[in-house]
Protein backbone atom coordinates (compact mmCIF):
# COMPACT_ATOMS: atom_id res chain seq x y z
CA UNK A 1 0.00 0.00 0.00
CA UNK A 2 0.82 3.48 -0.46
CA UNK A 3 1.19 6.38 1.96
CA UNK A 4 -2.48 7.42 1.34
CA UNK A 5 -3.94 3.55 1.52
CA UNK A 6 -2.30 3.18 4.74
CA UNK A 7 -3.09 6.64 5.81
CA UNK A 8 -7.05 5.44 5.00
CA UNK A 9 -6.59 2.05 6.42
CA UNK A 10 -5.34 4.21 10.23
CA UNK A 11 -8.07 6.25 9.54
CA UNK A 12 -11.28 3.84 8.87
CA UNK A 13 -10.41 1.95 12.44
CA UNK A 14 -10.54 5.58 14.56
CA UNK A 15 -14.00 5.30 15.78
CA UNK A 16 -13.84 8.58 17.93
CA UNK A 17 -14.58 9.90 14.42
CA UNK A 18 -18.24 10.39 13.30
CA UNK A 19 -18.59 7.40 10.46
CA UNK A 20 -19.33 9.63 8.02
CA UNK A 21 -16.56 11.68 8.40
CA UNK A 22 -14.24 8.62 8.48
CA UNK A 23 -16.17 7.44 4.89
CA UNK A 24 -15.68 11.34 3.43
CA UNK A 25 -12.30 11.28 3.39
CA UNK A 26 -11.46 8.21 2.87
CA UNK A 27 -13.26 8.52 -0.44
CA UNK A 28 -11.37 11.09 -1.61
CA UNK A 29 -8.01 9.13 -0.60
CA UNK A 30 -8.60 5.71 -1.56
CA UNK A 31 -12.07 5.17 -3.24
CA UNK A 32 -11.03 1.72 -3.73
CA UNK A 33 -11.30 0.90 -0.09
CA UNK A 34 -14.73 1.26 -0.10
CA UNK A 35 -15.37 -1.04 -3.44
CA UNK A 36 -13.87 -3.80 -2.56
CA UNK A 37 -12.10 -4.38 0.97
CA UNK A 38 -12.27 -8.10 2.62
CA UNK A 39 -11.69 -7.35 6.29
CA UNK A 40 -11.91 -9.39 9.81
CA UNK A 41 -12.58 -6.69 12.62
CA UNK A 42 -14.07 -6.34 15.97
CA UNK A 43 -17.92 -7.03 16.05
CA UNK A 44 -19.65 -3.72 18.43
CA UNK A 45 -17.07 -3.31 20.76
CA UNK A 46 -13.21 -4.92 21.21
CA UNK A 47 -14.30 -5.81 24.66
CA UNK A 48 -16.89 -7.71 23.50
CA UNK A 49 -14.60 -10.39 22.39
CA UNK A 50 -16.44 -11.12 19.12
CA UNK A 51 -15.04 -10.54 15.23
CA UNK A 52 -16.89 -10.40 12.12
CA UNK A 53 -15.80 -11.32 8.65
CA UNK A 54 -17.15 -9.14 6.03
CA UNK A 55 -16.38 -6.41 2.79
CA UNK A 56 -16.38 -3.20 2.94
CA UNK A 57 -18.36 -2.80 -0.45
CA UNK A 58 -21.69 -4.16 1.26
CA UNK A 59 -23.66 -1.50 3.15
CA UNK A 60 -24.41 -3.24 6.48
CA UNK A 61 -20.57 -5.27 6.50
CA UNK A 62 -19.34 -1.34 5.80
CA UNK A 63 -21.04 -0.36 9.17
CA UNK A 64 -19.55 -3.08 11.15
CA UNK A 65 -16.17 -2.03 10.28
CA UNK A 66 -16.67 1.52 10.41
CA UNK A 67 -18.58 1.77 13.96
CA UNK A 68 -18.64 -1.90 15.48
CA UNK A 69 -22.05 -2.80 13.98
CA UNK A 70 -24.91 -2.06 11.84
CA UNK A 71 -28.04 -0.40 13.81
CA UNK A 72 -26.03 0.08 16.61
CA UNK A 73 -28.46 2.22 18.64
CA UNK A 74 -31.33 -0.82 17.77
CA UNK A 75 -28.70 -3.28 19.28
CA UNK A 76 -28.23 -1.37 22.27
CA UNK A 77 -32.35 -0.77 22.45
CA UNK A 78 -31.98 -4.69 22.38
CA UNK A 79 -29.56 -4.82 24.87
CA UNK A 80 -31.69 -2.70 27.77
CA UNK A 81 -35.26 -4.34 26.88
CA UNK A 82 -33.20 -8.01 27.63
CA UNK A 83 -31.30 -7.12 30.72
CA UNK A 84 -34.72 -5.26 32.16
CA UNK A 85 -36.90 -8.24 31.10
CA UNK A 86 -34.47 -10.90 32.89
CA UNK A 87 -34.39 -8.88 35.63
CA UNK A 88 -38.13 -8.76 36.25
CA UNK A 89 -38.54 -12.09 34.97
CA UNK A 90 -35.72 -14.22 35.50
CA UNK A 91 -37.02 -16.52 32.32
CA UNK A 92 -35.07 -18.04 29.76
CA UNK A 93 -35.01 -16.23 26.42
CA UNK A 94 -35.83 -16.48 22.72
CA UNK A 95 -34.82 -14.55 20.08
CA UNK A 96 -36.25 -14.82 16.49
CA UNK A 97 -33.96 -12.92 13.78
CA UNK A 98 -36.43 -13.07 10.45
CA UNK A 99 -33.67 -11.84 7.55
CA UNK A 100 -30.88 -12.31 9.72
CA UNK A 101 -28.70 -11.31 6.84
CA UNK A 102 -25.34 -11.50 7.97
CA UNK A 103 -25.53 -12.35 11.27
CA UNK A 104 -25.31 -9.01 12.90
CA UNK A 105 -28.15 -8.79 15.06
CA UNK A 106 -28.36 -12.66 15.72
CA UNK A 107 -24.42 -12.20 17.15
CA UNK A 108 -25.27 -9.64 19.45
CA UNK A 109 -28.27 -11.45 21.01
CA UNK A 110 -26.23 -14.50 21.13
CA UNK A 111 -24.47 -12.94 24.07
CA UNK A 112 -27.80 -11.84 25.49
CA UNK A 113 -30.36 -14.38 25.20
CA UNK A 114 -29.99 -17.98 25.60
CA UNK A 115 -31.62 -19.09 22.28
CA UNK A 116 -31.52 -17.29 18.70
CA UNK A 117 -33.49 -18.68 15.76
CA UNK A 118 -32.12 -17.06 12.63
CA UNK A 119 -34.22 -17.33 9.67
CA UNK A 120 -32.58 -16.48 6.05
CA UNK A 121 -32.89 -17.82 2.58
CA UNK A 122 -30.31 -15.61 0.63
CA UNK A 123 -27.54 -18.49 0.62
CA UNK A 124 -24.68 -15.63 -0.53
CA UNK A 125 -25.36 -13.59 3.43
CA UNK A 126 -26.39 -17.14 4.86
CA UNK A 127 -23.30 -18.88 4.54
CA UNK A 128 -21.22 -15.54 5.94
CA UNK A 129 -23.96 -15.49 8.93
CA UNK A 130 -22.77 -19.21 9.30
CA UNK A 131 -19.16 -18.69 9.27
CA UNK A 132 -19.42 -15.69 11.76
CA UNK A 133 -20.97 -17.87 13.99
CA UNK A 134 -18.62 -20.26 13.40
CA UNK A 135 -15.39 -17.87 13.98
CA UNK A 136 -17.05 -17.02 17.21
CA UNK A 137 -17.66 -20.14 18.76
CA UNK A 138 -21.20 -19.46 18.81
CA UNK A 139 -23.63 -22.44 19.61
CA UNK A 140 -26.94 -20.98 20.92
CA UNK A 141 -27.83 -19.77 17.56
CA UNK A 142 -29.54 -21.74 15.11
CA UNK A 143 -29.55 -21.20 11.19
CA UNK A 144 -32.40 -21.95 9.10
CA UNK A 145 -32.79 -21.46 5.24
CA UNK A 146 -35.85 -20.86 4.79
CA UNK A 147 -37.99 -17.19 4.97
CA UNK A 148 -41.28 -16.97 7.09
CA UNK A 149 -44.49 -16.12 5.88
CA UNK A 150 -48.54 -16.54 6.23
CA UNK A 151 -48.35 -19.81 4.25
CA UNK A 152 -45.89 -22.50 2.63
CA UNK A 153 -45.07 -21.98 -0.65
CA UNK A 154 -41.78 -21.30 -3.17
CA UNK A 155 -42.12 -17.77 -4.15
CA UNK A 156 -39.58 -15.76 -6.95
CA UNK A 157 -36.28 -13.77 -4.86
CA UNK A 158 -34.66 -10.80 -5.89
CA UNK A 159 -30.98 -10.33 -4.72
CA UNK A 160 -29.60 -7.61 -4.74
CA UNK A 161 -26.34 -5.83 -5.75
CA UNK A 162 -22.93 -6.38 -3.67
CA UNK A 163 -23.57 -2.79 -2.85
CA UNK A 164 -26.06 -3.50 -0.17
CA UNK A 165 -26.80 -7.44 -0.37
CA UNK A 166 -29.47 -6.45 2.91
CA UNK A 167 -32.02 -5.15 -0.21
CA UNK A 168 -32.75 -8.61 -1.29
CA UNK A 169 -36.05 -8.98 -0.97
CA UNK A 170 -39.48 -11.27 -1.75
CA UNK A 171 -40.90 -8.33 -3.64
CA UNK A 172 -39.78 -7.92 -7.18
CA UNK A 173 -40.05 -3.85 -6.97
CA UNK A 174 -38.27 -3.44 -4.04
CA UNK A 175 -35.09 -2.21 -5.42
CA UNK A 176 -34.78 -1.10 -9.41
CA UNK A 177 -31.42 -3.03 -9.79
CA UNK A 178 -32.44 -6.17 -8.02
CA UNK A 179 -32.54 -9.33 -9.55
CA UNK A 180 -34.48 -12.68 -9.82
CA UNK A 181 -32.17 -15.33 -8.33
CA UNK A 182 -34.91 -18.24 -8.75
CA UNK A 183 -37.28 -19.59 -6.34
CA UNK A 184 -36.83 -19.95 -2.68
CA UNK A 185 -38.98 -22.12 0.45
CA UNK A 186 -41.39 -19.63 2.40
CA UNK A 187 -42.86 -21.72 5.70
CA UNK A 188 -46.29 -20.28 7.67
CA UNK A 189 -44.28 -19.29 11.27
CA UNK A 190 -46.82 -20.52 13.52
CA UNK A 191 -45.82 -23.89 12.01
CA UNK A 192 -41.94 -23.66 12.19
CA UNK A 193 -42.71 -22.14 15.90
CA UNK A 194 -44.16 -25.57 16.97
CA UNK A 195 -41.99 -27.93 15.50
CA UNK A 196 -39.02 -26.18 17.08
CA UNK A 197 -40.50 -27.03 20.15
CA UNK A 198 -40.37 -23.09 21.31
CA UNK A 199 -42.42 -22.73 24.42
CA UNK A 200 -41.92 -18.62 24.14
CA UNK A 201 -40.70 -16.31 21.88
CA UNK A 202 -39.87 -12.89 23.66
CA UNK A 203 -38.76 -10.91 20.90
CA UNK A 204 -39.27 -11.04 17.19
CA UNK A 205 -36.89 -8.73 14.78
CA UNK A 206 -38.47 -8.53 10.77
CA UNK A 207 -35.97 -7.03 8.62
CA UNK A 208 -37.07 -8.40 4.99
CA UNK A 209 -37.44 -5.70 2.62
CA UNK A 210 -41.15 -5.13 2.55
CA UNK A 211 -42.42 -8.37 3.42
CA UNK A 212 -42.92 -7.89 6.84
CA UNK A 213 -47.03 -8.04 7.23
CA UNK A 214 -46.94 -11.62 5.83
CA UNK A 215 -43.96 -12.08 8.44
CA UNK A 216 -46.61 -11.08 11.24
CA UNK A 217 -49.33 -12.58 9.67
CA UNK A 218 -48.17 -16.24 9.74
CA UNK A 219 -46.67 -15.70 13.42
CA UNK A 220 -50.39 -14.58 14.38
CA UNK A 221 -50.43 -17.19 16.81
CA UNK A 222 -47.67 -17.02 18.22
CA UNK A 223 -47.91 -13.35 19.12
CA UNK A 224 -51.04 -13.69 20.67
CA UNK A 225 -49.96 -16.15 22.98
CA UNK A 226 -46.56 -14.90 23.81
CA UNK A 227 -46.73 -11.35 22.97
CA UNK A 228 -42.77 -10.24 22.48
CA UNK A 229 -41.71 -7.27 21.50
CA UNK A 230 -41.22 -6.76 18.01
CA UNK A 231 -39.12 -4.66 15.32
CA UNK A 232 -39.64 -4.28 12.19
CA UNK A 233 -38.61 -2.36 9.05
CA UNK A 234 -41.48 -0.34 7.38
CA UNK A 235 -40.28 0.81 4.07
CA UNK A 236 -42.62 2.53 1.57
CA UNK A 237 -42.54 -0.84 0.24
CA UNK A 238 -43.63 -3.00 3.53
CA UNK A 239 -46.24 -0.14 3.88
CA UNK A 240 -47.77 -0.98 0.24
CA UNK A 241 -47.94 -4.22 0.99
CA UNK A 242 -49.69 -3.27 4.61
CA UNK A 243 -52.44 -0.94 3.10
CA UNK A 244 -54.20 1.54 5.60
CA UNK A 245 -54.03 2.61 9.29
CA UNK A 246 -56.01 -0.01 10.28
CA UNK A 247 -54.78 -2.85 8.85
CA UNK A 248 -50.93 -2.11 10.23
CA UNK A 249 -52.46 -1.66 13.66
CA UNK A 250 -54.76 -5.12 12.88
CA UNK A 251 -51.20 -7.14 12.59
CA UNK A 252 -50.66 -6.94 16.24
CA UNK A 253 -52.30 -8.18 19.10
CA UNK A 254 -54.53 -5.60 21.44
CA UNK A 255 -52.91 -3.83 23.75
CA UNK A 256 -49.61 -2.83 21.79
CA UNK A 257 -47.64 0.50 22.52
CA UNK A 258 -45.46 2.02 19.52
CA UNK A 259 -42.17 3.81 18.96
CA UNK A 260 -39.73 4.82 16.85
CA UNK A 261 -36.14 5.83 16.72
CA UNK A 262 -36.27 9.61 16.76
CA UNK A 263 -32.52 9.57 16.84
CA UNK A 264 -30.02 6.91 16.82
CA UNK A 265 -26.03 7.17 16.61
CA UNK A 266 -24.07 4.97 14.52
CA UNK A 267 -20.98 5.27 16.35
CA UNK A 268 -22.06 5.20 20.32
CA UNK A 269 -25.20 3.42 19.83
CA UNK A 270 -27.50 6.26 21.74
CA UNK A 271 -30.87 6.34 20.78
CA UNK A 272 -34.46 8.17 21.48
CA UNK A 273 -37.84 6.66 21.32
CA UNK A 274 -40.81 8.46 20.36
CA UNK A 275 -44.06 7.46 19.92
CA UNK A 276 -44.97 6.44 16.33
CA UNK A 277 -47.68 7.05 14.37
CA UNK A 278 -48.26 5.16 10.81
CA UNK A 279 -49.89 8.50 9.20
CA UNK A 280 -47.38 11.07 10.16
CA UNK A 281 -43.93 9.71 11.32
CA UNK A 282 -41.87 9.73 8.64
CA UNK A 283 -42.72 6.45 6.17
CA UNK A 284 -39.18 4.68 6.54
CA UNK A 285 -38.51 3.69 9.79
CA UNK A 286 -37.78 0.87 12.19
CA UNK A 287 -40.84 0.49 14.35
CA UNK A 288 -40.78 -0.91 18.20
CA UNK A 289 -43.73 -2.43 18.77
CA UNK A 290 -43.84 -3.46 22.83
CA UNK A 291 -46.84 -4.99 24.92
CA UNK A 292 -47.90 -2.59 27.44
CA UNK A 293 -47.34 -5.17 30.01
CA UNK A 294 -43.45 -4.76 29.20
CA UNK A 295 -43.32 -0.63 28.58
CA UNK A 296 -41.09 -0.83 31.77
CA UNK A 297 -38.79 -2.92 29.95
CA UNK A 298 -37.91 -0.21 27.26
CA UNK A 299 -37.17 2.39 30.09
CA UNK A 300 -40.94 3.89 29.25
Amino acid sequence: MNSLQNFSVFLSKQRWLPYKTRRSVIKRLYPAMLRDYPFEAPFFDPAWGMRFNGNIVNYIDRLVYFCGAHEKYMLMLLRDYVLRLKKRTGERLTFVDVGANAGNHSLFMAKLVDSVQAFEPFERVRKQLEYNLSLNRISNVTVHSIGLSSEDKMLPFYAAPDSNLGAASFWSGHKQDNYYLGDMQLRRGDDVVTELGISKVNIIKADVEGYEKFVLDGLRQTLLRDRPLIIIELSPTTREAVGSEADFYAMFPENYRFYYFMSGDYNSGGYRLAPFDYAKTPKIQDVIACPAENLACLGL
